[in-house]
This record gives structure tokens, sequence and C-alpha cells, in this order.
């Protein structure tokens, strides 16, 4: 009997233990505006970084205070959170300032709102939020429908790459899916040389954005039309559905450019690898005639 009642103890133990590892302290949810997201957050710990595929639209929130906290005249805070936001930003920061504390807050991106529940739950709060157009819950990517991202979408990939970085160092899931390459791809043609000095493969969007450098090695003022520009590997061009240029490169100057890819010029998905030997395919021509 003394035998059964230590089994019995033994597994109600590991069961209240694996209960409490039903949280996720790292979250990714599938955008649907026609759901409700429920979000734990911190009280003391720590705070919730909630990041979104591109640029926050806007964001309306009842009783939630923003950047800065007022206090009541008895010094307890005039709202239930607390939330970091600067407008153009694709993520916002979130914690409670009060225990059991609950609230609503709309979010407007790509012209749909999409409505995240808060509750204080300092025990299951969840440190990272990342909402994603392309994965659910279980990170499994759709082969069925392939749409291209948007240009919000695209924006946002743009910016997560400008600043990786930073992000990588303080929001590692926020980048977890993506691949990057630092080899040089040098391609020469006399007047100028074209190099790409970095690339990014965003798995989730099957989206490449690469940074280059364009260096002028003349006298005279030479452009180019960005929206001609391609990217060139085994045979197929693939041309930017976003661009940071701006088609300009001053005498003996060097010039960084950005662009973006996300499918090829057939339409279908863009499965090209970051560490590809890439050969930019651009055409600058003298400004004002002749180059010396």
């Amino acid at each position: 009997m003394k035998y059964l009642i230590f089994i019995f103890l033994l597994l109600s133990v590991v069961a209240h233990a694996a209960d409490k590892t039903k949280f996720k302290e790292i979250v990714v949810y599938k955008l649907d505006n026609k759901q409700l997201y429920p979000i734990n957050t911190y009280f003391t710990r720590g705070v919730t970084t909630v990041m979104f595929p591109g640029q926050i639209e806007g964001i309306a929130a009842g009783n939630v205070a923003m950047n800065t906290v007022k206090h009541n005249v008895n010094g307890s805070p005039s709202c239930d959170f607390l939330m970091s936001f600067q407008p153009g930003n694709y993520y916002f920061s979130i914690r409670a300032l009060k225990t059991q504390s609950s609230g609503t807050i709309n979010i407007v991106y790509g012209r749909k709102t999409y409505i995240i529940k808060l509750q204080e739950n300092e025990a299951k709060a969840m440190s990272t939020v990342t909402f994603s157009d392309k994965y659910g819950e279980g990170g499994e990517d759709s082969e069925r429908n392939f749409t291209a991202p948007s240009i919000a979408v695209l924006k946002g990939l743009l910016d997560k790459a400008k600043s990786f970085d930073v992000l990588k160092d303080k929001y590692p899931a926020a980048v977890a899916q993506v691949n990057v390459c630092d080899d040089k791809c040098i391609s020469e043609y006399g007047y100028y040389v074209v190099t790409v000095v970095k690339s990014w493969r965003f798995d989730n969007y099957n989206s490449l954005v690469f940074m280059i450098e364009l260096k002028n090695i003349t006298k005279k003022t030479l452009v180019y039309t960005p929206e001609k520009t391609a990217f060139s590997i085994l045979g197929e061009r693939l041309y930017p559905s976003l661009i940071d240029a701006s088609g300009v490169m001053p005498p003996g100057s060097t010039t960084v450019a950005f662009f973006v890819i996300s499918s090829t010029a057939d339409g279908r998905k863009n499965k090209f690898a970051a560490n590809n030997e890439w050969k930019v395919l651009i055409n600058a021509i003298p400004k004002d005639g002749g180059v010396k």
C-alpha cells in the first residue's frame, strides 16, 4: 500500500512539473484578424516584446500608458500596463504595472486590425511574441497558394536586415530563421565595381535582402536605374520587389544600396540561398557624357 501511495505521489509531482512547463516564453502566432491573441505579460521580472512582419500602422489601447507612466495622488500607476513604442517600428514592448491586471490592445497592420488580450502572469509570462503571415504556432511553412509578401512585409524584412546584429543580440527569436552570408561577390564593369557585401535570406518569407556597394572609379557622376538591376545565378535573373537605392554614383565614391527579392521573374517561390555566387547586373552611364 505504501508503495502505491509513493507511486501516486511521484506521478502527481511529475504531472505538476509538466503542467508548469506547458507555457512558452517564445511564442509565434499566425496572423488572423478573426482571432483574439492572448499574451501573458511580466510584472517585475522583465518585458514582453511583440513583433510584427512589417511596420505597425497604428495602436489603440485602453488603460495602457504609452512610453511614460503617470501616477495617481496615492502614488499608484494610473494605468495597468506600460507600452514602449515608436511610430514606424514593427515591434513594441509591454509589461504590467499592477498584479492580476488585464486589458486589450488593437494593432492596425496591413490595413487590418488584430486584437491582443493582455494578462499579467509573472509565472507564465511570454518574453517574445512574433506575429507571422507565413507561420503558425508549429512554425511549419505551407507550400500551397504561394503569395509574395506585401510591400509592408518587405519593408519590415529590410529593416530587420539593416538592424540584424542588434536584433540577434537582444531579440534572437526575431531572426532565428534568417541565414546570413557575408561572402563578397564582385562584379566589375570597367568604370565601376559592384560588390555584394552581405545578404540575408528570410526563410519564412522566401525572400532575400542584398546590401551592395557601388564604387565609381571615374571623375564623372554615374547614374543607373535601380528598378532594372538584376541578380543573376545559374542563368536565372531575379529582380527586386523593394529597393533602397539612389540611382546615382558620385565621382570617386562608394555608395551603398539595398535590394529585396521575394520571387522569381515568373512568380515562383524564391528558393535561392544567400551564399550563392551572385552576379549583379547593373548598367551605369555617365550623367553628362563621356567618362575620364
